[in-house]
């Protein structure tokens, strides 16, 4: 049986999603062989882990191509889910870096302790009730329950918060390119707020494409080519 169009898409636009912002963490943990920066890895690996609630729409797609159903729901929900806290653990580690902040170790033990709460209750629920994590919707798509949601939720604010409030400081520099830079960064994550309530609220490929546009204006604010830094700074 042939898939629907609008699930095609959805799939499509959520691989799509996934592998740009692979490409974008790759890039960004390339530069550190010339910088010599560990948050470039931070930040690299972190930016490839915010696609992971995508990971499972695109696998689940490709594997409908063959059994027309996709993942089962335990699959589905522990591929996109169980590592997010991870990621959003890396980005903490370069926000706590790059914004020197006094109580680094302190905002990390609290967010593991969370997390690991978290992470136990998930499993469990992935076992034993896995409706209470959420109801897949078609072979890509899913409806996410409070518990999973206000998680993700909380992740989200974490990451975005963090983002701006770096952006805004380069956004102070009297640095030409910083402050390039921070606009760049200000923009991404607009945009990713914006690209992921949209999907939460009404998946649409169109809310994927935004999501596209955020990591990759995020790889030029965060890493500035040399390319686009002379385009648009004068001498």
């Amino acid at each position: 049986m042939a898939l629907d169009p609008i699930i095609v898409l959805n799939g499509v636009s959520s691989l799509i999603f996934v592998i740009i912002s692979i490409l974008v963490g790759i890039f960004i943990m390339a530069n550190y062989s010339q910088h010599k920066n560990v948050n470039l890895i931070y930040v690299g690996l972190a930016w490839i882990g915010l696609s992971e609630p995508w990971w499972s729409s695109s696998i689940s797609f490709l594997v409908s191509l063959s059994n027309v159903d996709g993942l089962d729901e335990v699959t589905y929900f522990f591929i996109g889910n169980v590592f997010i806290p991870i990621f959003v653990l890396f980005w903490l580690l370069a926000m706590a870096n790059l914004l020197d902040w006094k109580f680094k170790k302190q905002i990390s033990i609290v967010y593991i302790i969370g997390s690991v709460i978290y992470e136990i209750l998930f499993v469990y629920f992935l076992f034993t009730s896995p409706d209470f994590i959420g109801t897949k919707n078609g072979p890509v798509d899913v409806d996410y329950e409070l518990f999973t949601i206000l998680f993700q939720f909380i992740n989200l604010v974490i990451v975005v918060g963090t983002g701006l409030w770096f952006a805004i400081n380069s956004l102070k520099s009297e640095q030409k390119r910083v402050k390039l830079k921070g606009q760049f960064l200000l923009i991404a994550f607009i945009s990713f707020v914006v690209g992921t309530a949209w999907d939460i609220v009404a998946t649409h490929p169109l809310s994927r494409l935004i999501l596209v546009i955020s990591a990759i204006i995020f790889y030029i604010g965060y890493v500035l080519p040399p390319s686009i830094e002379k385009m648009l700074i004068e001498e």
